[in-house]
């Protein structure tokens, strides 16, 4: 041979060589591929030949059971008639796929199995040496993946899988939480493929402390439950709330409690009034000298998340009554007296007119002050007296009449009487030490009663 044709023939041979190795009768199979009993199970399957050096007239490719029972040829007439209508070849068998669907699986399907295929013009094949069987299970329970913490509002993304061995027919799956819902789907090994539910909410309070679970049913109606996730869910304080004693009296010091829902706990609380001044930061608040104006508050629970406050707190405070202003006016036998008193509760007004003790002909109330307006004749009277009093104490005021005239006295001017005139069915006495004003005082004395005690009358001191 030649320098030159000797590398050619190295080459050559070199080259059948490695097309011969390349091109043999071999199969790839798992040895083995789980299924569930009613479902579907595919069987992977790729194979390989010699090439022929022409062209393929046709494929036919045949499952057989060891002990040559036919469970798949594309002639129905040939498989066994407990595998009719099962079977089918799902691979592209020109492609060199070979893959084999058993649907609905049978308990009997067991194996093993093992691929054979007939070349038009050609040759034929069995590869005994690539058996595959297939191993029953249980319905694979599911895993549910979510985060740890949620927070309240945000877009959360949970996720429910499971493997199975039906890719035509994967499992469907169930939420216990409303949202969107997306399938996916991934081709493991020998047989398996894994099926993902994913699910996007947005949690609310409500969830908080709540499981999470998905269930999947299989091909066949076997159902499996996953053990439930607890969702943690963070959220802003809810139902800030503040516990207080609502009824006081004027000068009390009342003692503020807030208290609120939260997910971490509030960490803060702040006390406002109505304008939104700050006050008091911490959970309890101590308000001394509590007064009738005393306005509205608010308690804000405050924790990472967010914030909120509570509804209006506003106290109710009681006083004793305080006549805030009296005018009277007579004409000819007409006398017009006007008495605004403030206090809470409402007081009890009367007028004392000539020893006849007498009601308002009208009556207005706005917020703590009540006026008192009335009309009578005067007849011989030179005074006229306001008598205000509710559960917490008593006030009366002395007005003298000026015939043709008017005189008025106001909240400064007017006389405090702790004992109660003769009146003894409303309680009052006049005492002498307790009157401020002493012109009115020693005007009264003469002209009404003459030289007074300490007490008018019989009446009982309280």
């Amino acid at each position: 041979m030649g320098v030159f044709k000797w590398p050619l023939f190295f080459v050559f041979l070199w080259f059948k060589v490695v097309q011969t190795e390349a091109s043999t009768w071999t199969a790839t199979v798992p040895s083995s591929v789980q299924g569930i009993d009613g479902s579907c199970v595919v069987i992977p399957c790729s194979y390989n030949y010699p090439e022929p050096g022409k062209q393929i007239a046709g494929y036919t490719g045949i499952w057989y059971k060891v002990i040559e029972d036919v469970i798949y040829h594309k002639d129905k007439n040939q498989i066994k008639q407990e595998f009719k209508g099962r079977t089918e070849l799902v691979g592209d068998i020109t492609q060199k796929n070979c893959s084999l669907k058993i649907d609905p699986l049978r308990q009997s399907d067991r194996g093993p199995f093992y691929f054979r295929i007939e070349l038009g013009g050609y040759e034929r094949y069995s590869y005994r040496n690539n058996e595959v069987s297939i191993t029953f299970i249980s319905a694979p329970q599911p895993t549910v993946s979510v985060k740890e913490e949620v927070v309240e509002g945000q877009t959360v993304s949970a996720s429910c899988s499971v493997s199975h061995s039906c890719p035509s027919s994967p499992p469907e799956f169930t939420w216990t939480h409303s949202g969107e819902k997306h399938f996916q789907s991934q081709q493991l090994t020998d047989g398996q493929w894994k099926a993902t539910s994913v699910l996007t909410f947005h949690p609310t309070k409500a969830d908080h402390n709540k499981p999470l679970s998905c269930t999947v049913r299989y091909k066949g109606g076997l159902e499996r439950k996953q053990a439930s996730n607890v969702l943690k869910v963070k959220y802003a304080p809810v139902n800030v709330k503040v516990d207080y004693k609502s009824h006081v009296k004027e000068g009390e010091t009342v003692q503020l409690k807030c208290s609120s829902e939260a997910n971490p706990p509030a960490n803060s609380y702040l006390w406002k009034n109505e304008a939104g001044a700050r006050l008091h930061q911490g959970q309890s608040y101590k308000l001394i000298n509590v007064s009738r104006h005393t306005g509205v508050l608010y308690c804000t629970a405050i924790n990472t998340v967010g914030e909120s406050k509570s509804s209006p707190v506003q106290l109710n405070v009681s006083f004793a009554p305080e006549i805030k202003k009296m005018s009277c006016s007579s004409e000819d036998d007409v006398v017009k007296c006007v008495c605004i008193v403030e206090s809470s509760p409402p007081s009890m007004v009367h007028f004392v007119l000539s020893d006849r003790v007498l009601s308002s002909n009208k009556t207005e109330t706005r917020g703590f002050n009540t006026t008192e307006t009335l009309h009578t004749k005067s007849g011989s009277s030179e005074f006229v007296q306001c008598l205000a009093n509710n559960t917490l104490g008593n006030v009366s005021l002395t007005f003298p009449l000026a015939v043709k005239g008017k005189l008025s006295l106001t909240h400064v001017t007017y006389i405090k009487i702790v004992y109660i005139i003769t009146m003894t069915s409303l309680g009052f006495c006049l005492n002498r030490k307790d009157a401020e004003s002493l012109y009115l005082h020693s005007y009264w004395s003469r002209h009404r009663f003459g030289d007074t005690s300490n007490s008018i009358g019989s009446c009982q001191k309280k």
